[in-house]
């Protein structure tokens, strides 16, 4: 009598301790522009100190360490995506989150901060109770829907690469010089070379060793910049309600919006992620426990002095480069991004990374996405039918906010939330144009 043994899926696996560690590192080193940049740009608008904002990156380096345990582990299969994913402060909210924070702190900019974290926490549930919802539009995602928004998310997260290349701020005096330009490059032909020359253990780091090599060439070309961390404390404790919480409707409601728009890119973020491993894509509980990772993630945020979250689409696109599925990469990620929150000298070092040399490293992960995005289109029929026409409207449609987002400045404010995401206008657009064109005329043919 045979006994068939049951093989552990990809996604399960646990890597070498030595190996989990430097994955995990390679997710942090793309992650960590990210998720201090929200810290940086929502403390600057309020006018808070250095220290001030220095606690606040300290803490969404926790928390996105915290958010990422949850997802990748899962809490008995209902809070959790259980995939090598990467959670941060979403981009999404900074136009909604500065304007309550201009709004709410005229005479003191706790208050604006205050009103920031209860408006967090409060959408933080709403995502929450909102996820068995979303898990029931995941029919509505077929790969001509998942296509578009995939290519949507890569093509979105391009320009800001491109920024990063030029040196960071678009209108700055040092902005598109030729040693920015051709660090992030070095960058690149290192990236490139690496996965030419290794299609091992290499191969899966190639991102990092980009990084790292790119930091030592800038120091040589006298481009970095590490100072800060000698006036940073040695140790923090990021105090729950350390800044104090308040309660707005107005802000709570508009924060509303920008969870729908982070749970849209989440659900496309992990249908490709899930793809990529190899998961079934249509495994509805699946995305639910992930869509509550995200609630959760924000609630604790609110709590825990920091923003709403989501998952990083450049963390997506390292899990497409190096093919490694397991989950507990983005475990060893987020234990080290918790470690790291208490030690502010550490998220220093990490924030003085060069900007082209994250260009560089951002052009191979973002064109990524968009890859896959585009791969997941090619899968699409495109005969007899008016899929064609659909994915050209929609790409079109994400394309306007990327190329002229000035053109919605005269749009009201939950308009802007809605409308100033790529992912967002061309997710909403190929749901109703494949609903019009295809769901339709199958309900009318039975």
């Amino acid at each position: 009598m045979s006994t068939t043994i049951m093989e552990t899926p990809k996604v399960d696996k646990i890597l070498k301790i030595g190996d989990l560690i430097l994955l995990g590192i390679q997710h942090i080193a793309a992650m960590c522009a990210g998720a201090m940049a929200v810290p940086i740009i929502l403390g600057n608008s309020l006018g808070l100190s250095q220290q001030e904002i220095n606690q606040l990156v300290s803490a969404s380096f926790m928390m996105s360490g915290l958010g990422t345990i949850i997802q990748t582990l899962g809490i008995k299969n209902f809070i959790g995506s259980r995939l090598p994913m990467i959670e941060g402060v979403s981009f999404a909210g900074v136009a909604a989150l500065s304007a309550i924070g201009i709004t709410y702190s005229t005479t003191d900019p706790m208050t604006g901060l205050q009103v920031m974290f209860g408006a967090t926490l409060i959408s933080g549930l709403f995502c929450f109770l909102m996820a068995p919802i979303f898990g029931k539009l995941l029919k509505f995602f077929p790969p001509l829907v998942s296509g578009v928004v995939v290519t949507s998310m890569g093509l979105s997260l391009i320009p800001t690469a491109i920024k990063w290349a030029g040196g960071g701020i678009p209108g700055s005096p040092n902005f598109g010089s030729f040693q920015n330009i051709a660090l992030a490059l070095i960058t690149l032909v290192i990236i490139l070379g690496i996965q030419k020359v290794s299609k091992g253990f290499l191969g899966n780091i190639a991102i990092l060793i980009g990084i790292l090599a790119g930091t030592v060439i800038s120091i040589v070309m006298g481009m970095a910049d590490f100072s800060n961390a000698s006036n940073v404390a040695l140790v923090n404790i990021n105090v729950p309600l350390r800044y104090g919480i308040k309660f707005d409707i107005t802000a709570i409601l508009s924060l509303f919006l920008v969870q729908l728009v982070i749970m849209t890119d989440a659900t496309g973020n992990q249908l490709n992620l899930s793809n990529i491993c190899g998961v079934d894509e249509k495994d509805s509980k699946r995305l639910v426990a992930g869509l509550r990772g995200h609630g959760l993630s924000s609630m604790l945020a609110g709590i825990f002095n920091t923003f709403p979250h989501s998952l990083f689409g450049q963390n997506v696109g390292i899990a497409a480069i190096t093919g490694v599925e397991s989950r507990f990469v983005g475990t060893a990620a987020g234990v080290i991004l918790l470690l790291i929150s208490f030690f502010p000298k550490l998220t220093t070092l990490f924030a003085s990374i060069p900007s082209p040399v994250l260009g560089g490293a951002g052009i191979v992960m973002f064109g990524i996405v968009a890859a896959n995005g585009i791969r997941r289109l090619g899968e699409v029929n495109y005969v007899g039918n008016k899929n064609l026409m659909i994915v050209a409207a929609s790409i079109g449609m994400a394309l306007i906010p990327i190329a002229v987002p000035e053109i919605f400045k005269h749009f009201p404010a939950w308009a802007k939330i809605l409308f100033q995401s790529a992912v967002t206008l061309g997710c909403l657009t190929v749901l109703i144009l494949n609903i019009i064109f295809n769901e339709h005329g199958k309900k009318s043919k039975k």
